[in-house]
């Protein structure tokens, strides 16, 4: 199959790497109405979430989302998702994840409901935990908050996954003429994520070069349309 990748459809990127579309989700949890509190349910979930994070090897810090449903205003929801969302993110730093795992919070308000109804569906008053990823559209590999401690498998599969994903595209721009700047960031995504992952762990430039590949890797998907660029 030929493709032409100056700018991919959603549903076709999603088909051939989902990883570039969906941060890795660890869980939800859900609210009362009208409430930034805790119940049974709740707290049964966020144990279950900080247990899935204390074992799942990872450089990545977490990304806390607050919803809410489609009641009230906008700026009421905004604010009630925030408090959903920084309450979540204490519970999981008492349930023992450490602090430095527990990372941003955020609102997305009555914005994104899950189910789109106008009534006060529990189902839209979540918060989501998930992994952020770090790659966002990269003016310097330099920026990229990575440094020794970071290195190991989780890492490396990352590399591994941005290697086969550069080369993917590589070749399919290769195949459709390309000659643009898609096709160049491409080329150098692939160079520098080969570099990173034939690096020991040990070695002094394995992280050099991971920041390196991430940062070509957020360029090429800035050159393909599937980011914006900062």
């Amino acid at each position: 199959m030929r493709l032409t990748l100056t700018r991919l459809s959603a549903a076709v990127i999603s088909i051939l790497f989902p990883s570039l579309l969906a941060a890795q989700l660890m869980g939800t949890v859900n609210f009362d109405f009208d409430s930034d509190q805790l119940d049974a349910e709740s707290r049964q979930k966020i144990l279950e979430i900080a247990e899935s994070l204390k074992s799942t090897e990872s450089y990545k810090p977490t990304v806390i989302v607050g919803y809410t449903d489609a009641m009230g205003g906008s700026s009421y929801n905004d604010n009630l998702g925030l408090r959903r969302a920084e309450a979540v993110a204490s519970a999981l730093r008492a349930a023992g994840v450490p602090v430095d795992r527990v990372g941003k919070t955020e609102t997305r308000g009555k914005n994104e409901l899950l189910v789109s109804v106008s009534t006060p569906e529990r189902l839209n008053r979540r918060v989501t935990v998930g992994l952020e990823d770090i790659l966002a559209a990269c003016r310097s590999y330099r920026e990229i908050p990575l440094n020794t401690s970071d290195v190991g498998d989780a890492l490396q599969t990352d590399l591994v996954t941005r290697v086969q994903e550069a080369t993917s595209y590589y070749g399919q721009l290769t195949s459709s003429g390309g000659n643009s700047s898609a096709f160049q960031m491409a080329g150098a995504a692939r160079a520098d994520c080969e570099q990173a992952v034939g690096f020991n762990r040990d070695a002094i430039r394995k992280v050099e070069y991971a920041k390196k590949c991430f940062c070509s890797s957020a360029r090429m998907q800035v050159a393909l349309g599937l980011i914006p660029a900062n």
